[in-house]
């Protein structure tokens, strides 16, 4: 029984699985993010990614169940191991357990962002505390990031980072990153989301009365900026960040909205004009074929 179910824990994909009971997973990076079919939740807590004996195991900081694809299965259709292991081996299985109502837990809870006594250098090693990670073996990482995106209050004061990381798959992450105290005094680095609302990222960039630009994603707003020394603007967090972003800052200006040229870049640059034309901005949205709306 016992080299069965390590058999099952190595060679049985924990995203296929948990993908075929229903859970709508997302890529992260390395990992597999979802909304918990454990709990009831409205942002996605649910993690899968590989431990460092190579096994795939979930995590959910929102309710705290963990776990290998052995523990998912019994968890998520109510039964036993030996009824789990029947499942993996192409049984039937019976309907997914409803997802109960729980006090969710914040992991983020007692520690505090603080102004950053150094900055981080691209490509040089940065060791990272991952509060989602509290407790288990991947609580510390590090890595050299291979580009750095430093976040600027308008005053010019560094708040934090957005870092990109180059995954063995061809794939990237690009967690934001901020100096922290932990509740148990020590300060570090962590992969810590800047509080809400968030800036822009080339926000100390700005002067008073010229248009802005504004583009998806860090790095093409640093490419255009050097290039064509007009101001661009960017924010963190993707598609899903456009709501948790500061725009005052454009109040009443000129703003021109340069979409990525898919449906998710479209949808994301009307998301924004409705944002900043309630802000008082003669607001347009590039059309990617050339010319402006």
């Amino acid at each position: 029984m016992s080299s069965d179910m390590e058999r099952l824990r190595r060679e049985i994909s924990l995203p296929d699985t948990a993908a075929a009971f229903g859970v709508a997973l997302q890529k992260d990076g390395s990992e597999w993010v979802a909304l918990c079919p454990f709990h009831v939740e409205d942002t996605p807590s649910f993690t899968i990614f590989t431990g460092r004996d190579n096994i795939q195991r979930y995590h959910c900081f929102g309710c705290g169940e963990h776990g290998d694809v052995l523990d998912f299965v019994q968890i998520i259709k109510g039964v036993d191991l030996k009824e789990a292991i029947r499942i993996l081996g192409g049984g039937k299985a019976g309907p997914n357990i409803a997802p109960r109502k729980v006090e969710v837990r914040d992991v983020y809870a007692g520690i505090v962002p603080l102004d950053p006594p150094q900055e981080i250098e691209p490509r040089q090693r940065v060791k990272l505390y991952n509060p989602k990670r509290a407790g288990t073996e991947r609580e510390w990482g590090s890595f050299a990031p291979s580009m750095i995106f430093p976040y600027r209050r308008a005053d010019g004061s560094l708040l934090g980072y957005v870092l990109r990381r180059e995954l063995p798959d061809g794939g990237k992450e690009t967690p934001m990153v901020m100096w922290v105290r932990l509740p148990d005094g020590t300060e570090c680095w962590a992969r810590f989301p800047f509080p809400k609302p968030r800036p822009l990222y080339g926000l100390d960039a700005l002067d008073r009365d010229s248009q802005v630009i504004v583009v998806e994603g860090e790095k093409c707003r640093d490419a255009l900026a050097k290039v064509t020394f007009r101001q661009f603007v960017s924010w963190p967090g993707g598609t899903q960040g456009v709501k948790h972003t500061d725009w005052s800052p454009l109040a009443g200006r000129n703003v021109v909205i340069w979409p990525d040229a898919d449906g998710p870049g479209l949808s994301t640059a009307n998301e924004i004009a409705g944002i900043v034309s309630q802000l008082g901005c003669k607001t347009r949205i590039m059309d990617v074929a050339g010319g402006a709306q």
